[in-house]
């Protein structure tokens, strides 16, 4: 009651104040305008009589207006600024006024009006002066000053403050009365609506109000009753949903618990949320261990499945990994993996997920698949050795028939002595490069940088590519990563396509060598040995890289049969492009060293 009647008082003493200030305002504005119109209206009769300085007609105008209502006095000064016309006080014509006010008025420039005191009484006036021009001139030729009295102003204000006091009295008693009417009608009822609203809130919800007053608080009872059975209703809905809830999430444990796939999952943070029962076993981690630690803590972070779920949040995008090595206390562990973003409704990120199953034993059988081909195509090996070690078992059966007979003849030793050492070195080079092929042998890798090879395997063979007058075109991209790799073997794969290229351009030719990252997505390394020479047939393009299969002269056919091993044996790939007489294209594929 005591507050409502504060406001009230509070809102009438505002409205009172903002109405009185506007209506002041408004009588001012409209005092100035009148007092500028009149002004204007006097230059606009008086400029003639200025520019032929006839005082007698500047004299009459000022007289004339000085009878309008509230104007004390009209002041004219012509172009010297002197006193052309005074009204009342013609002692004055002639005369430079030396107050502030009249100096003011006389420099401006523009329309000025200045408020100021007059007279002994000291009364309020405003002095408005308006500068005299001539059409397509700037030269002032003088002012009109008018004083006008702001007394009947102040008196017109007076009245409308009275006027508003009385009017906000009268709704301040009026208001007062009816804030006590309506406090009583509507207390009562708030009152019980308050006592069944904390009952409804300690979880009382078979609640009802009964309030039959017809007017918005028996509106607000009708809502209420409403709200509290929508509560109800929407409580029962909650807790229905809570048993599904609760039920869904153990049929997902149950899920969880028996996929054969490791799973991990991580907040935005990257800390880990969910680690099934499989992943405990490939990352040799607990639950217990893991919760709400980060994933850099759990896996460490030079772990590939860190670089893979934290790269996949970074950059939003899946990226799935099909061989990683991750190393364990007992011995190192092969799996394939995928990451990808987790979102909410709104495709907001909220995590990321890692699925990665173990693949060891698989890539143990693969091995011994890959060695059982091997084996296999040892038939076909077998029959090439054969042919190829005929030849020089043959010459070296003859010279050994021969040494009992001609082993005095200078001239047949000298001839042994060359052929037969020669014949074994080729036999020997042929079974080395057999072994090479089909053995499993465990390179030690480093890492490599793979443009500084290729640069010195092209200083090798420099002098022989000037010879027959092939240019090497320099493609190698500096920027690219290091690669894990053999330099002895992979000097050998390089040196066997550049051979290769060499005698695919006996006429002259243009090799071009250039390296780089297949694509942002896929950061593997790209090198592509291209040369201008022969090109191959599909027939020859298809079984390029088969042990012994040569179109040569010269050679046993396993140049490029070793070089497909040794790129697969870096977990890279070879694949060879040609159109027979417009050259070869050998693309080379191989994975960059981890960071």
């Amino acid at each position: 009651m005591l507050y409502s009647t504060l406001v009230i008082l509070l809102l009438m003493a505002l409205v009172i104040i903002i109405v009185e200030k506007r209506q002041s305002e408004t009588i001012q504005e409209e005092a100035q305008k009148r007092g500028v119109t009149m002004a204007r209206h006097l230059a606009a009769v008086s400029t003639n009589a200025l520019l032929t300085y006839n005082y007698v007609i500047l004299e009459q105008n000022a007289e004339r207006v000085v009878l309008e209502e509230e104007v004390l006095y009209v002041i004219i000064h012509d172009k010297e600024d002197k006193v052309a016309a005074y009204s009342q006080h013609d002692e004055k014509q002639g005369m430079i006024l030396t107050d502030e006010v009249s100096q003011k008025a006389a420099r401006a420039r523009a329309p000025l009006i200045q408020p100021i005191l007059y007279g002994e009484k000291e009364v309020r006036v405003l002095d408005i002066s308006i500068p005299v021009y001539i059409k397509e001139s700037q030269e002032k030729w003088g002012t009109i000053r008018i004083g006008l009295s702001l007394e009947g102003m102040s008196s017109q204000i007076l009245k409308t403050r009275l006027n508003l006091l009385l009017l906000g009295g009268f709704a301040i008693v009026l208001g007062i009365l009816g804030s006590v009417f309506f406090a009583r009608r509507i207390t009562q009822p708030i009152s019980k609506l308050v006592g069944t609203t904390i009952a409804a809130a300690e979880g009382d919800l078979e609640q009802a109000i009964d309030i039959h007053t017809g007017d918005e608080i028996g509106e607000l009872g009708k809502n209420f009753n409403h709200m509290i059975e929508q509560i109800r209703l929407h409580r029962n809905e909650l807790e229905d949903r809570l048993r599904q809830i609760t039920s869904l999430k153990a049929y997902n444990d149950n899920i969880l618990a028996s996929m054969t796939n490791g799973l991990i999952t991580a907040d935005s943070e990257l800390k880990v949320v969910t680690l099934n029962e499989r992943a405990e076993q490939i990352l040799e981690k607990t639950k217990e261990e893991v919760a709400n630690r980060s994933l850099d803590q759990v896996l460490g972070d030079r772990h590939p499945l860190y670089g893979m779920m934290a790269e996949t949040f970074a950059q939003d995008r899946v990226i799935f990994q099909p061989e990683i090595e991750v190393k364990r206390s007992e011995e190192p562990m092969w799996l394939t993996a995928s990451a990808s973003v987790l979102t909410d409704g709104e495709g907001k990120k909220i995590g990321v997920l890692a699925v990665f199953q173990d693949i060891t034993g698989i890539k143990a059988l693969e091995e011994k698949l890959r060695q059982a081909d091997r084996l296999a195509a040892m038939g076909t090996v077998s029959a090439g050795l054969a042919h190829e070690i005929k030849n020089p078992l043959s010459a070296i059966k003859t010279f050994v028939a021969l040494l009992p007979r001609k082993f005095q003849n200078p001239s047949f030793m000298e001839k042994f002595n060359i052929t037969v050492p020669r014949e074994i070195d080729r036999i020997n080079q042929l079974v080395e490069d057999l072994l090479e092929l089909t053995r499993i042998r465990e390179h030690l890798f480093v890492a490599l940088d793979v443009n500084h090879l290729i640069l010195q395997v092209i200083d090798l063979y420099s002098e022989e590519m000037k010879k027959k007058q092939i240019h090497f075109e320099n493609h190698l991209d500096g920027t690219i990563s290091q690669i894990q790799g053999n330099a002895e073997t992979l000097y050998r794969a390089f040196s066997n396509l550049v051979i290769n290229a060499i005698q695919a351009m006996p006429n002259g030719g243009t090799l071009r060598i250039s390296t780089g990252l297949i694509s942002s997505e896929n950061p593997d390394l790209r090198i592509a040995f291209s040369d201008t020479g022969m090109g191959m047939d599909a027939e020859t393009t298809k079984n390029i890289f088969n042990p012994f299969f040569t179109t040569k002269d010269k050679g046993v056919g396993l140049g490029m049969a070793l070089t497909h091993k040794i790129i697969e044996d870096h977990k890279g790939t070879i694949e060879v492009v040609s159109v027979e007489g417009k050259g070869a294209t050998f693309v080379l594929s191989l994975p960059v060293a981890k960071k």
